[in-house]
């Protein structure tokens, strides 16, 4: 099983106040698909992501109220990550074999990322600059994160962490944001690293053991990602999470709620 990142935060210097946050939510569902999920936003408000249905597993893109469906040639899966201001958009595809690659969608022409030497590959993310981040897998399925820059690799490596992965890069493709695993208690973490090469963490504010991930940063450095709140760092996956926005070293929480017309009474699991 691959030890792929929960989630995690970043925990700057400035004492972050946490407050509750009022938003618009609008539901988005791939027509006739069991599930839908969303990944990624560029300016103009084109959304990126995947869905399910009897077929599999299918990238898609909406534009302007229109779906469309994403399937790199070949591939037993698609998941579409990020698409930046231009459209072009980053996400990973799985062959008939198995083998996880990255790829990017351009100008109608899908092209194959693979880290070299890596067991699987993910594009996390794409700036307007088109430097993707993303993550490879080695032959024990441990995450790592790069950055392609110019057509050429590069390592990302939080030091103690023992996994990591970047889901974005600011234009200038030095200031990345991303999770990592901690050696020292088994947590997981959101990172930011500057503009300096200096890597500062997120950890949501907090009693407790708090499963943080940062997943996007913008060019104003605003970070967003979601928490967990755990028993043990292993609960991170499967407990339940809430979104984020950090701004300025505060905290806002995000978390949808259904309209009153639509609220059940709660009910315990069994």
């Amino acid at each position: 099983m691959r030890q792929v990142i929960k989630l995690t935060l970043f925990c700057l210097a400035l004492s972050p106040l946490l407050f509750a946050a009022d938003y618009r939510f609008v539901k988005i569902d791939f027509p006739n698909a069991t599930q839908t999920l969303a990944n990624g936003i560029n300016a103009r408000g084109d959304i990126v992501g995947r869905y399910s249905d009897t077929e599999g597993v299918h990238g898609f893109l909406l534009r302007k109220g229109v779906f469309s469906t994403i399937d790199f040639p070949g591939a037993s899966l698609t998941a579409a990550f990020a698409l930046n201001a231009r459209g072009d958009i980053a996400g990973y595809f799985v062959d008939a074999n198995g083998t996880d690659h990255g790829f990017l969608l351009s100008d109608g022409k899908s092209t194959q990322i693979d880290y070299p030497g890596a067991s699987g590959t993910w594009a996390r993310g794409i700036n307007n600059a088109g430097d993707i981040v993303g993550s490879h897998f080695n032959a024990a399925g441990i995450e790592h994160a790069f950055l392609l820059k110019d057509g050429t690799f590069r390592n990302v490596h939080v030091p103690g962490s023992s996994c990591e992965h970047v889901g974005m890069a600011q234009d200038n493709g030095r200031v990345l944001a991303g999770s990592f695993c901690n050696t020292t208690d088994g947590m997981l973490y959101g990172f930011v690293r500057n503009w300096q090469g200096e890597f500062q963490t997120i950890n949501f504010p907090g009693n407790g053991l708090i499963c943080t991930g940062a997943r996007w940063i913008n060019e104003r450095g605003d970070v967003v990602g979601e928490y967990s709140r755990v028993k043990n760092p292993d609960d991170c996956l499967a407990a339940d999470k809430h979104g984020y926005l950090m701004r300025e070293g505060k905290f806002v929480t995000i978390d949808h709620r259904p309209s009153r017309s639509s609220r059940q009474p709660a009910r315990r699991n069994q």
